[in-house]
């Protein structure tokens, strides 16, 4: 059985991969490797090769630079970190964990400007009696996109929950339930300003970052995504910074 490292090696996507399909995209889009470390080291942009595609408004197709490295955040006493990319990584990330401490009953706290739960056709069955690490890395990769890869974590038993929150107040209103086992899930699109999707609204910022030490060190695992498509990797790469190096 492949290991996280092993599968995270890079790659590319081919033509049959959701992340790919939706776009028709002809360049190869590259999956980085993963680095895991002991403590945040810094980031950077890839812009040797691209991360993701989509068609504009006038049906062109327009490429995004993704990250260099992922990141695998963990020390002892405190709750591993993944920072990707692209938001559907993620369920590799969330099945390792949840597979390797026998974790149950485990809810999603989704922070996000989209709910990432449109249709998909495809379901994921899991064998819980067995490490079936690399048949999810492979579904993500061929049969989920970003916009719809939570409906079949859920349907598969990995998260039995969800708890969306979109907006600030929802932010500001939400306690989290110290007895509930829960991945806490950011995508770095929740702190952009809604009227000029080129500036961080400031106010997201800050609430996320008053927010944050107490749910990762009550959470299972976080995950966090930079969504090359709707947020300029340096902001990314700069809110992470306010969140993890304070």
């Amino acid at each position: 059985m492949k290991t996280i490292e092993q599968l995270y090696n890079w790659f590319y996507l081919d033509e049959k991969c959701e992340n790919t399909r939706i776009s028709n995209c002809q360049t190869p889009l590259r999956v980085a490797p993963i680095k895991k470390v002991d403590k945040y080291e810094g980031l950077e942009i890839d812009y040797e090769h691209f991360a993701f595609a989509e068609k504009n408004e006038n049906w062109e197709i327009e490429y995004f630079h993704g990250l260099k490295n992922f990141l695998w955040i963990e020390k002892s006493d405190f709750p591993p970190i993944f920072i990707f990319d692209n938001h559907n990584h993620a369920i590799t990330f969330r099945y390792n964990i949840i597979y390797s401490k026998k974790f149950m009953n485990v809810e999603l706290i989704h922070i996000d400007q989209h709910s990432d739960c449109r249709e998909n056709e495809s379901h994921l069955e899991l064998n819980w009696d067995k490490n079936e690490l690399e048949k999810v890395f492979h579904f993500w990769n061929e049969k989920c996109n970003v916009g719809n890869f939570i409906p079949p974590a859920i349907e598969s038993g990995m998260i039995v929950n969800q708890v969306q929150i979109r907006s600030t107040t929802a932010l500001q209103n939400f306690e989290i339930d110290k007895n509930q086992n829960f991945i806490l899930d950011i995508d770095l699109d929740f702190c952009l300003d809604w009227i000029d999707r080129n500036k961080i609204n400031k106010e997201a910022v800050n609430l996320l970052k008053k927010k944050f030490d107490e749910f990762w060190k009550n959470a299972l695992c976080v995950t966090i995504a930079t969504s090359p498509y709707f947020l300029d990797q340096k902001l990314a790469i700069k809110i992470i910074e306010e969140l993890l190096t304070k």
